[in-house]
């Protein structure tokens, strides 16, 4: 409410120019100020817009206009028509563009420039009170929202390290899972080559077995005709024996 009621008394604070404007200024001006005060800002802002767009210079057409303008939420129309109307150095109303200035700032939530305009409407004019109490309340909010982005800030960190943590635990348990695995597979690889070796040590032992076997068979075979030879020619001698007692 503080806000609002100060772009009115800052809008109304103009009026007392009028006489020193031209007939169509003062005509136009008087018939915004009516729509104004009717709270018809479409048509206020029209006849405001048209009498600064035919006096660009005139920094009290160009407040009336960005007065029009934030009543009807165009706060960067408003910005610049406050601001074209401080290039106008005859403006007399200074302290008032700048605290209007800090309005459309504040109503961005932007308070560190709302801040800053109404300090410099209280460099114009030291005894405007509502740009001072202004200045206290962007303060206020300006501090309320540091410490809301600190916040914000602060959760980030903590669920970005809590993110970071969790995934350290998941690689470190991929690790692990992979390194058991490896360790699995390892082993199962040992005993397979231990199994394979054991079979190829039965198979060689069943080889060598049959080998002794087939020598002892050979060996056994090579006795028998050994003897049967022997036995042979023993009876060759016994017969050759016989056949010469006989003649």
């Amino acid at each position: 409410m503080k806000i609002i009621l100060i772009i009115l008394i800052g809008f109304l604070s103009i009026n007392i120019f009028a006489e020193i404007l031209t007939y169509d200024k003062v005509l136009k001006n008087l018939k915004g100020t009516k729509f104004y005060k009717k709270e018809e800002f479409d048509q206020a802002k029209e006849e405001f817009n048209e009498n600064a767009i035919k006096n660009p210079n005139d920094g009290r057409l160009q407040y009336n206009l960005g007065n029009s303008q934030y009543k009807k939420g165009d706060l960067e129309a408003a910005e610049n028509s406050f601001n074209l109307s401080l290039r106008d150095q005859e403006f007399k109303d200074r302290s008032l563009a700048y605290q209007n200035l800090g309005n459309v700032k504040f109503q961005q939530q932007d308070y560190k420039n709302a801040i800053l305009n109404y300090r410099n409407a209280l460099i114009e004019d030291p005894q405007n009170l509502d740009a001072r109490y202004n200045y206290e309340l962007a303060s206020r909010f300006l501090q309320r929202q540091q410490n809301q982005q600190q916040q914000q800030q602060q959760n980030k960190d903590d669920k970005n390290k809590d993110q970071e943590k969790k995934e350290q635990k998941q690689n470190q348990d991929n690790q692990d899972k992979k390194e058991q695995q490896e360790q699995k597979q390892e082993q199962q690889k040992s005993e397979e080559q231990k199994k394979k070796e054991q079979q190829m040590k039965q198979e060689q032992a069943k080889k060598d077995e049959k080998k002794k076997d087939a020598e002892k068979m050979l060996k056994a075979l090579l006795q028998k005709e050994k003897e049967e030879m022997k036995k042979e020619k023993a009876k060759m001698n016994v017969d050759k024996t016989k056949k010469g007692k006989f003649w």
